[in-house]
């Protein structure tokens, strides 16, 4: 017979795990590596803001549908990150076959985002 988590077994196990003292000093440990790896993390995204952007200044692309195209812009840039070549001729692809489809987004623009950052 299955045994359920209940919320008090969760709740439980979280105030046992969760020692404020101990997570301290695991967080101050830990710090410098942290802080290098969002650093890092966050200038990708950047980046690709910073690129996308002036692509949609240029098509004259505003509002919300900006959102939409700067989504498919960081979506596309974190899976070319993990995939090369073929893979990620595939992936673009088919990011663009879905923002085409989904929210009706133009081909060419979204063909000229891969570009700009660097598919």
């Amino acid at each position: 017979m299955p045994i359920y988590k209940t919320y008090n077994d969760m709740y439980a196990k979280y105030e046992a795990k969760y020692n404020p003292t101990l997570i301290g000093t695991r967080f101050e440990n830990v710090k410098e590596v942290a802080l290098n790896r969002a650093n890092t993390g966050f200038q990708m995204p950047d980046g690709v803001r910073i690129a996308t952007r002036s692509k949609l200044d240029e098509f004259g692309i505003a509002g919300g549908t900006r959102a939409t195209y700067l989504a498919f812009a960081t979506k596309l840039k974190k899976h070319a990150e993990r995939q090369q070549k073929a893979a990620a001729e595939n992936i673009k692809n088919g990011l663009i076959a879905y923002f085409k489809t989904a929210y009706g987004l133009s081909e060419t623009i979204l063909n000229v985002l891969a570009s700009a950052i660097g598919l």
